[in-house]
């Protein structure tokens, strides 16, 4: 026999016990919305005047797997539970006997209002240097934001009085990440967690206003400006080539901020690829080129 508020071993047989009944106060299952990712609710589970009933099993995932005692046999229990995430949301109930044999599932499924930041920001950035994002408030009352980039470590940033905040993000690798924000009020409720999406590049930024990438612009003669901006740091140079002469690099030299810049002067109209890396002072290429596309009207 298992003691009353233990949590019972699973047993095979098949008795029929009672599937429960689940309310919520926050969190109705009315197919209205209610309170926001983020914010908590409370959840009773009842027995449903099923005497076997010792317990319940629940939880946000298929089959529900946490243990909760009913206050007495066929009794109930309430829960407090957090949605997390914005939009339908379900959550998994079973009751239990003392046997461990569980009833059918209920699902009691919610709807939840958005909290979530929203979040503003480049679609790439450099890797290894700054990058601001900007955050707005999903819910009233925000006075901070919280930020990871990927699964890496937590960076609080304060908000301004009009509830948004800035943030500096540095990312430390090449390739895709995504920056995972949420907000916390002045009395300690967190929102939901909003993600962004976007790619770090190593490879500098090239621009031009003579000659701007993949439009036609200028003509034979008419020299262009181009403007280099570094992308991860230590920049002291830049190596850049024309795809028609790979084996005649120019070299330019970088400024004490990194950038540089320098000059051409097209002969013909056409199209003329060219692709542009950085350079360490200990001889280290980008792993990245900047491919870029002057086209000559």
């Amino acid at each position: 026999m298992v003691a009353f508020g233990a949590v019972p071993a699973q047993a095979s047989a098949a008795t029929a016990v009672a599937e429960p009944a689940v309310t919520s106060a926050e969190y109705p299952d009315d197919n209205a919305w209610h309170p926001g990712a983020g914010l908590p609710g409370s959840f009773t589970f009842s027995a449903g005047g099923d005497d076997s009933v010792v317990g319940f099993y629940w939880g946000n995932t298929d089959p529900a797997g946490t243990f909760v005692a009913a206050d007495h046999p066929g009794g109930s229990a309430t829960v407090s539970y957090t949605p997390q995430t914005s939009g339908p949301n379900d959550l998994y109930v079973t009751s239990v006997d003392s046997a461990g044999n569980r009833s059918p599932q209920h699902v009691h499924h919610f709807y939840v209002q958005s909290t979530e930041p929203l979040i503003n920001g480049p679609r790439e950035t450099g890797v290894g240097i700054p990058a601001e994002f900007r955050f707005s408030p999903g819910m009233a009352d925000v006075v901070s934001y919280t930020y990871r980039v990927d699964s890496g470590p937590e960076t609080t940033v304060a908000a301004a009085a009009g509830g948004t905040a800035t943030a500096d993000v540095v990312t430390a690798t090449r390739g895709f990440h995504k920056l995972n924000v949420w907000s916390t009020t002045s009395t300690g409720l967190t929102s939901g967690i909003g993600s962004n999406g976007y790619s770090a590049s190593d490879a500098p930024l090239v621009s031009s206003t003579d000659y701007p990438d993949f439009v036609g612009s200028g003509g034979p003669g008419v020299t262009g400006t181009f403007t280099l901006t570094p992308r991860t740091p230590g920049v002291v140079d830049y190596v850049y080539y024309f795809y028609e002469d790979w084996d005649n690099p120019t070299v330019v030299p970088a400024g004490p901020d990194g950038r540089a810049s320098f000059t051409y002067t097209p002969t013909a109209s056409g199209y003329y690829p060219m692709q542009v890396y950085s350079r360490t002072a200990d001889g280290t290429y980008s792993g990245l080129g900047r491919e870029y596309y002057i086209v000559v009207n």
